[in-house]
């Protein structure tokens, strides 16, 4: 199955990271304002914050609409069809669930599918677990604690495999791209967004330093980000393992929108809740990267022959 199997302890190394960024009160803190959605959203229009420069409760809203949306705009550029009779995806995996809002569209948007959502976050876990049971959810949606690089289930099990923002914090990208298609069924689609690093001109060898510097801002180990990659990794990791229809492209200009509500939130934040510092720290070069070219919100699909 390629690489090694990563230990228990490179396991929960990994995963206490995620805890010390990502606790109960950081994502209680951003619940209020924002649901359970825990990634960008997709803007029609520019968001625009009232004429103080400050967040309103109709910027909150439009945020919690823009995350959905973008599932939706998501799932539409894939060809996933609704489930009316039953032919939308049967069984989804959700790679890096978060509070697992999307999962839970999932199980409300696809009536016949089984949905499993993943992470390497046991506090993720728990919360997500919770907050679907209060959705009476429980029977058709369920989460895992578990590593996206070793993924416990069978070849060709799923026709989704959906992965929004997970790639960021996973190192290995090889090994993560080699277990998405395994587990993908033979015709089944793969759906995957990150942040990626401009790709390099011809002539370049690397980055400025002036722009490590950047990306350094943005990514740190307080937010327990691996490392930086270009789109076209995703390109070639894809072709060497077997998919088939591989198409991405650039939704920037769509989800930067919304950024500086992000960062008007943490800077008004309690700092002393762990991780608040840390993004109020990161979001503004965040911005400035997009802002630059710098770095673009990649979005990526695929599909899995079916012979």
């Amino acid at each position: 199955m390629g690489r090694e199997v990563h230990g228990q302890e490179e396991q929960q190394q990994q995963s206490s990271g995620f805890e010390q960024t990502y606790g109960g009160d950081l994502f209680a803190l951003w619940s209020e304002s924002f649901g359970d959605h825990c990634h960008h959203g997709y803007y029609e229009n520019h968001l625009q914050l009232d004429g103080n420069g400050t967040l309103n409760e109709d910027s909150f809203a439009l945020a919690r609409e823009a995350a959905v949306r973008l599932i939706d705009k998501l799932l539409l550029w894939a060809n996933i069809p609704a489930d009316g009779g039953g032919h939308g995806p049967q069984k989804i995996l959700d790679v890096g669930m978060g509070l697992g809002a999307a999962s839970r569209y999932f199980g409300k948007r696809f009536p016949h599918a089984t949905v499993q959502g993943i992470s390497l976050a046991k506090v993720e876990v728990e919360i997500a677990t919770k907050l679907t049971a209060s959705q009476n959810l429980s029977d058709k949606v369920s989460f895992l604690y578990a590593d996206a690089r070793t993924l416990p289930f069978p070849n060709n099990e799923y026709d989704l495999v959906w992965c929004l923002e997970c790639a960021d914090h996973i190192l290995e990208r090889e090994q993560l791209m080699k277990e998405l298609a395994r587990v993908t069924a033979p015709g089944g689609k793969i759906v995957l967004t990150t942040m990626c690093n401009r790709e390099l001109l011809p002539h370049e060898k690397s980055l400025s330093e002036s722009e490590k510097e950047v990306l350094e801002n943005i990514f740190s180990d307080d937010l327990a980000v691996a490392s930086w990659s270009q789109p076209s990794l995703y390109l070639r990791l894809a072709e060497e393992n077997g998919l088939e229809a591989i198409q991405s492209d650039n939704w920037t200009k769509y989800v930067t929108p919304g950024v500086p509500i992000w960062i008007h939130f943490y800077k008004n934040s309690d700092l002393s809740i762990v991780g608040v510092k840390a993004f109020s720290m990161a979001l503004p070069a965040l911005m400035k990267a997009y802002e630059q070219g710098l770095v673009e919100y990649f979005v990526f699909k695929a599909v899995k022959p079916s012979s």
